[in-house]
């Protein structure tokens, strides 16, 4: 029988790479909002930030049903559970915050690196692969890692409060 020394990190790694897919899962429509170019532009930040909002109120609720962990942690009970967190243990769950805005500031960083390495605007002309790498790199790093980072430490304050 194996130590579990050794099998607690491959646990750990499936259970991270589980809240990235629960986080591509609740920011699908974020995408769908970045790469839209200019259509949205009067309406375009205020539905990204509703976007986001709901994709990290939502989030605990999507790990649930994509890694849930009988009982604790389902679908049904995983919203409480976030909520008994914030209610007992709220200097924790705002640190909790705390990174997902950090790793979100990285991946807006990572974005203007990018578009200043590769500008989307050439001659006034937008160059929509230029665009495009800007949009997933924000999107991948900016919503998708730091949603995952959020519901990944959530669930373990979940876990260490029950």
């Amino acid at each position: 029988m194996p130590r579990p020394s050794t099998i607690r990190p491959a646990a750990g790694a499936m259970r991270f790479f589980r809240a990235i897919l629960s986080a591509v899962v609740a920011t699908l429509p974020v995408l769908v909002i970045l790469l839209i170019p200019a259509a949205l532009t009067v309406f375009g930040g205020t539905l990204l930030n509703a976007a986001f909002v709901a994709a990290i109120i939502l989030g605990p609720k999507v790990n649930g049903w994509l890694d849930p962990q009988v009982p604790q942690w389902t679908s049904e009970n995983a919203m409480a559970e976030t909520g008994r967190v914030w209610r007992t243990r709220i200097w924790m769950a705002l640190l909790a915050v705390l990174a997902l805005l950090a790793v979100f500031a990285a991946g807006q960083t990572a974005a203007l690196l990018v578009g200043q390495g590769a500008p989307a605007m050439v001659d006034g002309e937008l160059d929509y692969s230029r665009f495009l790498a800007q949009e997933i790199t924000v999107y991948l790093i900016g919503y998708v890692l730091s949603l995952a980072v959020y519901l990944s430490i959530i669930r373990l304050l979940a876990r260490a409060r029950a």
